[in-house]
């Protein structure tokens, strides 16, 4: 009544309008509401309050478009983020009923119990349980809908929220695995630098090899707030000629998730490989990381990371003959047929173990644009690292950019196209001769520390012949340009593969 009376008597301001359209909101007379914020609107079109309420009643009449317009100018009016724009965001992606929506909307409505709970509960999580359930991520629904049967006890939502329980039936840990096997043509299987002559048993540096890899994982903890899990691969890869390369790498990972809030999540990780080549041992390998991911809705998701790990070589160079002391001096009879510079313990130089460190940061976001094909996801990164050998050889602090796209294409097949750029300067200089090199005389060595740049582009194409079998054809090719010219080398990669996949 009182409302009705300040409508009448203000006839001019939009204020009392609009709280008398949010009063008929909350009793559900949405067509009176709509009404009153229209004249509202034609008082004050900027009026952000009026467009959010004009969104609700519309969302109610089931006009969804016009709510999903109204929602937008609201919040291009209003300063500050608001629950009740992401409840409704939610519950308007919700409508479209299919499961990249259902996720999307998910993931609004646990936004908006973030922002103010006591605004949007318990309608937030029970819908958003609803879109989980939908996107077909069973472990985060049952999360959402516990809450409401939890914190709204002996309410409607309560009892309905345990229903949807029961139908989704008792939690099951996720599992998943694959297997991918294939052939490969390498045109520098042995990385072949500038001038480097091939070792006398290795008649040429192309082969075909077979690779394979297989891998499987499998969550152990799920909570509302923590995850995790762990998971077992294998690598291997068998040359058709130079089998002194024949690879096996078993290796473990770990992981631990604490969700901060719907959209952030810090992870620990931990993993583990040792590596055979020609089946005598190789390297043992161990590094730990802590992420942040951050989904940031229509605009992607990021993730900023930071990594430690030791590497342990079993395999270290022979250390060459010393020479007389002049570079181009006669070795007198070195059975390598040349000598290096007295003094220089080769196989110290080149010890390979040691610690490194990196940090860097990675962002993927769909394109908004229309593609009849599906979506087109563009990724890039930025990544600092340092190694500290210790041999002085190969020591370095890196600069690295990556970038990606991948984009469906007609009759079910994908492109993904990537490329990276990595800028290595080394802290000394290379232990490697300085060409050229003759026989039975002592080599130089270069005075400039080792420099390198490493350019490499990847394109794949790609087919699902099942729902659970893929085909893909791959080319690489790598360019590293160095001024120690056995680092010095080009590389071209052709080869074929078939997937295999399983899980929940």
């Amino acid at each position: 009544m009182l409302l009705a009376e300040l409508v009448r008597d203000r006839p001019r301001d939009p204020e009392p309008l609009v709280w008398s359209a949010r009063c008929e909101n909350d009793a559900g007379r949405h067509a009176a509401a709509d009404e009153s914020l229209r004249r509202a609107l034609a008082l004050a079109p900027d009026d952000g309050d009026a467009r959010l309420e004009l969104a609700i009643a519309l969302y109610h009449q089931e006009r969804y478009d016009e709510a999903s317009a109204e929602l937008e100018r609201a919040d291009a009016h209003i300063a500050e983020e608001r629950a009740e724009i992401a409840l409704y965001r939610g519950l308007l992606l919700l409508v479209r009923a299919d499961a990249e929506a259902a996720g999307d909307a998910a993931a609004w409505l646990e936004h908006a119990r973030v922002l103010d709970a006591a605004q949007v509960e318990p309608v937030a999580s029970y819908y958003a349980g609803v879109g989980w359930s939908h996107a077909a991520d069973a472990a985060r629904a049952r999360v959402a809908l516990a809450r409401v049967v939890r914190e709204w006890p002996d309410t409607p939502w309560a009892r309905q929220a345990e229903r949807l329980l029961d139908d989704l039936g008792a939690p099951a840990r996720r599992f998943w695995g694959s297997l991918r096997a294939g052939v490969e043509y390498d045109d520098n299987a042995v990385l072949l630098g500038q001038g480097t002559p091939l070792p006398s048993e290795i008649s040429s540096e192309r082969d075909v090899r077979g690779v394979w890899q297989a891998s499987a994982g499998m969550e152990l903890l799920r909570t509302e707030r923590w995850a995790a899990g762990a998971s077992v691969s294998w690598t291997g890869s068998a040359y058709r000629e130079i089998d002194a390369f024949d690879t096996q790498f078993p290796g473990v990972a770990t992981w631990l998730d604490r969700r901060l809030d719907d959209r952030t999540t810090l992870r620990l990780a931990l993993d583990t490989g040792y590596a055979w080549v020609d089946y005598e041992r190789f390297l043992w390998t161990y590094r730990a990381s802590v992420s942040a991911i951050r989904q940031w809705g229509g605009i992607g998701s990021s993730e900023l990371f930071t990594r430690f790990w030791r590497d342990d070589f079993y395999r270290t160079s022979d250390d060459v003959p010393d020479g007389p002391g002049a570079t181009g001096a006669a070795c007198g009879g070195s059975p390598l047929g040349f000598c290096g510079p007295p003094g220089l313990d080769e196989a110290d130089a080149r010890n390979r173990d040691g610690n490194g460190f990196a940090i860097g940061v990675v962002h993927a976001a769909a394109l908004p644009v229309a593609w009849p094909w599906g979506a087109i996801e563009l990724r890039g990164g930025y990544q600092f690292d340092r190694l500290a050998a210790r041999g002085s050889e190969y020591s370095y602090q890196a600069h690295s950019l990556a970038a990606g796209l991948r984009a469906g294409l007609p009759v079910g097949f994908a492109l993904d196209v990537s490329g990276s750029f990595a800028w290595r300067p080394y802290r000394h200089p290379t232990t490697f001769p300085d060409p050229p090199l003759f026989f039975d005389t002592q080599y130089g060595l270069s005075d400039d520390d080792r420099d390198e740049t490493t350019g490499q582009v990847d394109v794949v194409l790609e087919r699902p012949l099942t729902a659970w079998l893929t085909a893909s054809a791959r080319w690489r090719y790598e360019r590293n340009r160095s001024n120690a010219d056995v680092f010095d080398y080009e590389r071209n990669v052709v080869g074929g593969y078939l997937t295999a996949t399983f899980g929940h």
